[in-house]
């Protein structure tokens, strides 16, 4: 479960994209605000400053007690639902693709992933031993 959580945590900073098509760019800086693991809730300590960077297509993810990850993502705008695909540079899911979806609503950026080498979600939650994780973001305003 602790890989779970720490290979979602450091796949949900892997969503940076430039403008496409009038969309919203996912460059910068961004908050955890909530999220959830096998169909259940992140504590306040996993949220307890969670911090994503996307410079580019490169990611860096920082989680409380989890320490730093950084890796490479892969965006289709597209797709419906839109997908991701991130791979970290590091860890435990070092040179693992994880298959994942987004959306950004306002501030927000939601994501949802299962584990590497497994399908790619098609919702944004997560079931009991799934291996599944979801995040909530929110935009650091600069």
């Amino acid at each position: 479960m602790r890989t779970v959580i720490a290979m979602g945590l450091a796949i949900g900073l892997l969503f940076g994209a430039d403008k496409v098509q009038g969309e919203e760019t996912l460059q910068g800086t961004w908050k955890l605000v909530s999220g959830e693991a096998d169909g259940k809730a992140l504590t306040e300590k996993q949220l307890k400053d969670g911090k994503l960077v996307i410079k580019g297509e490169k990611y860096t993810v920082t989680i409380e007690g989890r320490g730093t990850t950084t890796g490479v993502q892969k965006l289709d705008p597209k797709a419906k639902p839109k997908t991701i695909d991130i791979k970290d540079d590091s860890g435990a899911n070092k040179d693992k693709t994880g298959l994942g979806i987004y959306e950004v609503k306002g501030d927000e950026l939601h994501v949802a992933f299962a584990p590497a080498g497994k399908p790619r979600p098609t919702k944004f939650t997560t079931a009991p031993d799934s291996g599944h994780w979801m995040h909530v973001w929110k935009r650091v305003k600069e």
